[in-house]
């Protein structure tokens, strides 16, 4: 079953809990949705994005504008990124986000896969262009320090997928804080709960950075204008912001790891859960009421990803489902 699949079939059953797309259901911060409506100016702008955008993206991560670009959501920056490699080595751990090989084939790039061992933890050891996920969708875990020094002493240059780094139960530690050989992705999506705005960054070496606002030229052209000034004027509630969605997402995975009977490690960051299951449990669960999504899209049979984009209470009743569908 491919991810198109899945979804034509969790829509066509309606299900009373929808907890397999990564749709924030937290409301987005009323900054925001302010700011949204003030911006009235619709014009053109620059392919590597609004210079007021760039430096509040580049003040909130401590670099130079002139290493920001805007990108319309983390995948078109994946894709920048996976176009200007493509020549190069590919790797990404498993589980993996399914996207990187949606992007790969329709490019025609190989993309290699290393195995993740106890903690959905790789080991890197192999030389090439890594595309890493931490906070990892589909099993919340975070790299520990010392192992984001492993994957950097191991390769060429690091693709960083940070789209989760705002919803943190811990430590988490970018590498980009510890080599110059990395670009990060980033997106406000997830942070604000507004994927539909289609508004991130690339934060990358300035030589990186330009081939990226190249990629935008030759696609979209322009990252929406008035999303990146609306995202500019409130780049300051982040701080807060980060600090609720974290904490209600840590609730929710600490109610699943008391309520839920299938087995899962427990999730250092983002939303979501990766427990084991049988085999069946996508059907099943979907028969019962519950959409989840099948382990077998992210490199990983006998798993589901659960996505915890739900109230507690509503959680809570959902999770007794699956432990009478899929126990």
């Amino acid at each position: 079953m491919d991810f198109a699949s899945a979804i034509r079939r969790i829509e066509s059953a309606r299900p009373s809990h929808r907890l397999d797309i990564g749709d924030p259901d937290v409301p987005p911060p009323p900054e925001l949705v302010e700011a949204l409506g003030r911006v009235g100016d619709l014009h053109y702008g620059p392919p590597e994005g609004l210079p007021e955008f760039r430096e509040a993206v580049a003040s909130a991560f401590g670099v130079e504008p002139s290493e920001v670009v805007a990108v319309a959501g983390g995948r078109h920056g994946l894709a920048a990124l996976m176009w200007i490699f493509r020549k190069k080595r590919l790797i990404t751990p498993s589980p993996f986000y399914p996207g990187y090989f949606d992007i790969a084939g329709v490019f025609g790039i190989s993309l290699e896969v290393v195995e993740s061992g106890d903690g959905w933890v790789p080991s890197f050891s192999e030389r090439g262009i890594y595309i890493v996920n931490y906070p990892n969708n589909p099993t919340g875990t975070v790299l520990p320090r010392g192992k984001v020094r492993e994957l950097v002493d191991a390769a060429e240059f690091v693709i960083s997928d940070e789209i989760y780094r705002d919803i943190i139960f811990g430590e988490f530690t970018s590498p980009l804080e510890l080599s110059p050989n990395v670009a990060v992705v980033y997106s406000f999506s997830k942070v604000f709960s507004a994927p539909g705005l289609r508004i991130g960054a690339v934060v990358a070496p300035r030589e990186v950075a330009r081939e990226v606002a190249r990629f935008n030229k030759a696609t979209i052209n322009v990252p929406p204008t008035h999303v990146q000034r609306a995202v500019a004027s409130v780049i300051d509630v982040l701080p807060r912001r980060r600090r609720e969605i974290s904490e209600i997402y840590r609730r929710r995975a600490e109610l699943a790891a008391k309520t839920l009977r299938l087995p899962f490690v427990k999730p250092a960051g983002a939303f979501y859960i990766f427990p084991r299951a049988n085999a069946g449990c996508f059907e099943k669960a979907l028969q019962a009421g519950v959409s989840v999504l099948p382990g077998e899209l992210y490199g990983r049979p006998g798993h589901v990803r659960i996505a915890l984009v739900e109230p507690e209470d509503a959680l809570e009743e959902a999770f007794e489902v699956l432990n009478r569908a899929c126990g």
